[in-house]
């Protein structure tokens, strides 16, 4: 017997299917020459020889599928996708030596995995201490079914990081050394600002902006803050929060407001 409410269900299913998209990219991870602060050119990670690297920007119950290529020529990499809960999908999550091999060098892996998170996220190398070398981008999980979709007229992101002169893996034996008894740790040339020291950001009177804010250095933390302007809080970490009103954060390491 035809049941309009089973037909209407899988109507509902269907419609759900079609809407997520799916994003293919192939991602060959170089070395690159840049020059973010101004003071000094210095290697850093790119991807298909360009860098800053690509924000990665999805909806909820998307799927991503990153065919990646190490083209380093001289070490091992993998991307971790951080926050990503990778329910029924621990195999893509990126950590080396936890979740899967290193890639070595000329070889090649694909992640692939379905977002059903919503949110602020990044991804970033987690090997041989790469990430502070630039390996590392915003990952953005739109949501329009999210408490405040109609409360804002625009959205920008902005990235925060401690940036290096030497290279992480000249860093290391210093710091992690039995002789850095305090854990001392090192201290950064400069501060970027969405891999830069000089950024504006132009925005009108009257209108309502998201900003999603990301702490992707290697150390430092950040604070954040508008001058004569307070700000309403609404996300942490991937998470929806009671509105909150602050006029100043504090953002520690890989956290995301």
């Amino acid at each position: 017997m035809w049941n309009p409410i089973a037909v209407l269900g899988a109507l509902q299913l269907l419609v759900g299917a079609c809407a997520a998209a799916t994003h293919e990219l192939n991602w060959n991870v170089t070395w690159v020459m840049a020059n973010p602060d101004g003071l000094k050119e210095r290697k850093v990670v790119g991807i298909n020889n360009q860098w800053p690297l690509p924000t990665l920007k999805v909806n909820k119950g998307d799927r991503v599928v990153v065919h990646m290529h190490n083209g380093l020529g001289d070490k091992s990499t993998s991307i971790h996708w951080h926050g990503m809960y990778q329910n029924t999908t621990n195999d893509m999550d990126g950590p080396s030596m936890i979740t899967q091999c290193p890639v070595a060098l000329g070889l090649a892996t694909t992640y692939n995995f379905t977002v059903n998170q919503n949110g602020t996220y990044w991804y970033h190398c987690h090997t041989d201490y790469c990430y502070p070398d630039g390996y590392r981008a915003p990952f953005i999980v739109h949501d329009n079914s999210s408490y405040f979709y109609d409360d804002y007229d625009d959205e920008m992101t902005i990235t925060m990081s401690d940036w290096y002169h030497k290279l992480a893996e000249d860093i290391k034996p210093t710091f992690m050394s039995l002789y850095n008894s305090t854990g001392a740790e090192p201290i950064p040339q400069s501060f970027l600002f969405n891999n830069s020291i000089s950024q504006s950001y132009p925005v009108e009177p009257g209108k309502t902006y998201l900003i999603r804010l990301l702490n992707i250095a290697a150390f430092v933390a950040q604070y954040f803050w508008i001058e004569d302007h307070t700000m309403r809080i609404v996300e942490i970490d991937g998470v929806y929060v009671d509105e909150a009103e602050a006029d100043k954060l504090y953002i520690a390491v890989a956290q995301r407001y």
